[in-house]
Parts: C-alpha cells; structure tokens; sequence
C-alpha cells in the first residue's frame, strides 16, 4: 500500500527557492526540468520509502543526488513520507532538521 506523501513548509520554500534561482541564473526551462525531476523523486517514495539511506539520525533519510545535484531529506511516519528539506549536494548537510 502506498503512503501519502508530505512536503513539509521548509521543503516547500526549497522548491520554490529552487526554481526562482535557475530562473534566475538559467532558464525557465530548465527550471521546470529540475522542479519536474524532483517531484518524480519525491513521489516515488510513496511507494518506496526505505529506498534512500539513513543518516546518521536514525528517524531521517536522504535520497542521494541523480540527474541534479539535489538531496531530499525525509523521515518516514506510519502513514505518511514526510520530505523535510531539499539542498544542494554541494552545500554542507543541514543540522537542523525536525521529523
């Protein structure tokens, strides 16, 4: 059975963030390409939740960077994904994430 999947208001605000700064500094396309890559992402782990690894609090995950530099932290609940931040690979890992 698939779990609904959430975006928290911080992963919200990440995508929007996302999207202003390659339009900024790329294209709307491309904007739209990245937006459209990790929403694929983050709706696969309703179906697949355990497929991203553990971090080192056990209650959190990350999907690791494919096509896009991006990293999507989520915690899994018993009937919802939770995605709790998107960051850029090239940015430290966050320390201030709450499931």
């Amino acid at each position: 059975m698939a779990l609904k999947v959430r975006l928290h208001k911080r992963a919200r605000q990440d995508l929007d963030d996302i999207r202003d700064y390659l339009l900024k500094h790329a294209s709307a396309r491309s904007a739209e390409r990245v937006r459209a890559h990790l929403r694929t992402k983050i709706g696969r782990l309703a179906t697949l939740p355990r497929m991203g690894a553990p971090t080192s609090d056990a209650s959190i995950r990350i999907l690791p960077p494919t096509r896009y530099p991006y990293r999507i932290y989520y915690t899994i609940k018993p009937n919802e994904v939770v995605v709790l931040h998107i960051r850029h690979a090239a940015r430290r890992a966050p320390d201030d994430l709450q499931p």
